[in-house]
C-alpha cells in the first residue's frame, strides 16, 4: 500500500530537525506533517482537487498556500486545520484538539490566531443562550467548548457573572476528566484557552480545588497538567504550593504541569527558589511518594537532580533495555509496520515513535502519542503493539507497547485487549486504561472478580467507571468495602457517569461566524 502518487516526483515527508534529546521540538513541523499524511492517506485525488474540497467547505486555500502549510514553510492557522477535518470527513476536533494542545504546550505549532470578530448583541445573546441550554443538557461537544472559551477569554469578550462562569467551568472540568479521543483533546484545548485570561484562570483554580477535594475524585492528572500551559504567575504559585501538599495522582498531575512550565521556559525566575524548596521537600518523603520531585528536578537542573537523588536514597530513572529515546524498544518492528502502511519513508513517524516508546520526556511522550493517534498510522501501529504483547513480553518492551495502546487502541481491538488482561498481567494497568478509552470494558468481563493488588484496585474501579460497567455498582455497595477508599471512588463514578465522547452528542455547532 502507498499513499503517494504512482507517477511523478516522490512524496517528501517532513522531519523534525531538532535534536532528539534537545531542549525543544519543532511543533510547527509536526502540525504540517499531521495534515500532510492525513491528506495523502484519506484524500484520493490531486492537491488541486483537495483545494476544491476545502473551498466547498468555506476554506479558501490556494495550491501554493497548501504546499507551504504542508512543508512548514508557513505556520498553519487553526482554521485551516479545521478545514482539513471537514474536507477529509474526519470527526470534529480530531485534528484541531491535538494541534491546539501542541501549540499551547510547546508554542510555534500554529499561526497566531486573529481575534474573533465582535459579535453583535443579538448574536451574542443567542449564542450564550444556546451554550447554556447545551451545558445544562450535557450536550456540549469539545468543539463547542473551544468556541465558548475562545470568545469569553478574549480581552474584548463578554463579561459573564463569575457564578455562571464558575458553574460552566466546573462542567468542563468534570467532562474533561472523563473524556476520550477528540472529546478529550478539544476540552483540554478549551481549558488552555480559558487560562489565558488571569481572571478566568483564578476561577479555574478554584474549581480544581473544589473538584479535587471531593471524596473519591480520581482522574485529574491530565486536567492539572494543562495548567503548565499558563503564563499567569498566580497559577505557577498555586502549582508550587499544591505540589508539596498534594498526594498520589494529584501530585503527579501538578508535577506534569510544572514540567510543562520548565519546558516552555515560562517558569518565572523569581519563583525558582520556591520550586526548588518544594521539590526537595517532596523528595524527602522518600521513593514511595517523592518520585514526582525527581521528575521535576530532572528538567530543572542537574545539580538539583543530584540533591533529590540524595534525599530519595535511590536513582529512580528507568534503566531497562529499550527505555531510552535514542534506541527504544522494538522500534524496527514499528517502523516496518508504518512503512508497510504508507509505502513512504517517514522520518517524522520515526521521531514520534521514539518519543512515544520512551519515558525520557514525559510531555513529548504524551503529545507524540496523541499525534500518532490522530494520524492514519493509528491502526497499523496498534496492531503492531498487540502483536508485541501477544508474544508474551514481560520486559519494558511490553510496557512500551501497552502504553502506546492507551492512545492507539480502537473499539475493534477491545476483545484482544480483554484477552491480554489474563495473559499479560504486568501490563494490566495500561490495558485497562486502553479499554476505558476505546469503548469501555465489555459488560461480560468480570471486573469485580479480576485479581487485583491494592495498587491495582483503583485502576480496576476507574476502568469500570469509565466503561459504565456493572462492577461499579458492586464496588459502590458491597458491604465488605464499606468506608474504604475504593468504595468512595466507585460512588464518585456513579455520581459523575462514564466516559464522555462526542459521538452521540448533537453534531450541530453553535451558529456563529468566528475568524481564525
Amino acid at each position: 500500500m502507498s499513499w503517494g502518487p504512482r507517477h511523478g516526483r516522490p512524496v517528501r515527508i517532513l522531519r523534525d530537525p531538532t535534536a532528539i534529546r534537545g531542549r525543544t521540538i519543532d511543533a510547527g513541523a509536526r502540525v504540517s506533517w499531521l495534515l500532510r499524511v492525513n491528506r495523502l492517506a484519506r484524500s484520493h485525488g490531486s492537491a488541486a482537487q483537495f483545494v476544491e474540497r476545502l473551498e466547498a467547505h468555506g476554506h479558501l486555500v490556494g495550491q501554493s498556500s497548501l504546499c507551504r502549510y504542508e512543508t512548514a514553510v508557513e505556520p498553519v492557522p487553526l482554521s485551516v486545520v479545521s478545514g482539513y477535518e471537514l474536507a477529509l470527513g474526519l470527526p470534529r476536533g480530531r485534528l484541531v484538539g491535538v494541534c491546539g494542545g501542541l501549540d499551547q504546550m510547546f508554542g510555534g505549532a500554529l499561526a497566531p490566531a486573529p481575534s474573533p470578530e465582535q459579535l453583535r448583541r443579538p448574536e451574542l445573546f443567542d449564542a450564550l443562550g444556546e451554550w447554556e441550554t447545551r451545558i445544562d443538557s450535557g450536550s456540549m461537544s469539545g468543539s463547542d467548548w473551544a468556541r465558548l472559551a475562545e470568545i469569553v477569554s478574549q480581552p474584548t469578550g463578554p463579561v459573564l457573572p463569575p457564578s455562571l462562569l464558575r458553574s460552566w467551568v466546573r462542567v468542563l472540568v468534570e467532562e474533561s476528566m472523563r473524556a476520550v479521543r477528540e472529546a478529550y483533546t478539544t476540552r483540554l484545548h478549551a481549558l488552555g484557552l480559558l487560562l489565558a485570561d488571569p481572571r478566568i484562570s483564578r476561577i479555574v483554580l478554584g474549581v480544581l480545588e473544589d473538584v479535587s477535594a471531593e471524596p473519591g475524585t480520581q482522574p485529574m492528572v491530565d486536567v492539572l497538567a494543562v495548567l503548565g500551559t499558563s503564563s499567569d504567575p498566580n497559577v505557577v504559585r498555586w502549582l508550587i504550593q499544591r505540589f508539596e501538599r498534594a498526594e498520589g495522582e494529584l501530585r503527579w498531575g501538578v508535577g506534569y504541569a510544572l514540567v510543562g512550565l520548565i519546558c516552555r521556559e515560562t517558569m518565572p525566575a523569581k519563583l525558582v527558589p520556591a520550586l526548588t524548596r518544594a521539590v526537595l521537600n517532596v523528595a524527602a518523603e522518600g521513593p514511595g511518594t517523592g518520585l514526582p520531585g525527581f521528575m521535576v528536578a530532572q528538567r530543572l537542573s542537574a545539580e538539583l537532580m543530584q540533591r533529590v537523588v540524595g534525599r530519595l536514597g535511590t536513582y529512580p530513572a528507568l534503566t531497562a533495555a529499550g527505555a531510552r529515546v535514542q534506541s527504544p524498544a522494538n522500534l524496527r518492528e514499528y517502523r516496518a509496520a508504518a512503512l508497510q502502511e504508507s509505502g513512504l519513508e517517514d522520518p517524522m513517524v520515526d521521531r514520534l515513535l521514539r518519543e512515544a516508546l520512551s519515558p525520557d520526556f514525559v510531555e513529548r511522550r504524551h503529545y507524540s502519542s496523541l499525534l500518532l493517534a490522530a494520524s492514519p498510522y493509528r491502526d497499523t501501529l496498534a496492531n503492531a503493539c498487540l502483536e508485541v504483547l501477544g508474544n508474551g513480553h514481560e520486559s519494558y518492551v511490553g510496557d512500551a507497547a501497552a502504553g502506546c495502546l492507551v492512545y492507539l487502541a480502537r473499539d475493534k481491538h477491545r476483545r484482544r485487549l480483554v484477552e491480554l488482561l489474563a495473559t499479560a498481567p504486568r501490563q494490566r494497568r495500561a490495558l485497562l486504561a486502553a479499554l476505558s478509552r476505546c469503548g469501555g470494558v465489555p459488560a461480560d468481563v468480570d471486573l469485580a472478580g479480576l485479581p487485583a493488588s491494592p495498587e491495582m484496585a483503583p485502576h480496576v474501579v476507574r476502568a469500570a467507571g469509565m466503561s459504565g460497567h456493572p462492577a461499579v455498582h458492586t464496588f459502590a455497595t458491597h458491604p465488605e468495602l464499606s468506608g474504604s477508599d475504593l468504595q468512595t471512588t466507585a460512588q464518585w463514578w456513579r455520581r459523575t457517569g462514564p466516559a464522555v465522547t462526542d459521538t452521540r452528542r448533537d453534531p450541530r455547532p453553535v451558529v456563529m461566524d468566528l475568524a481564525g
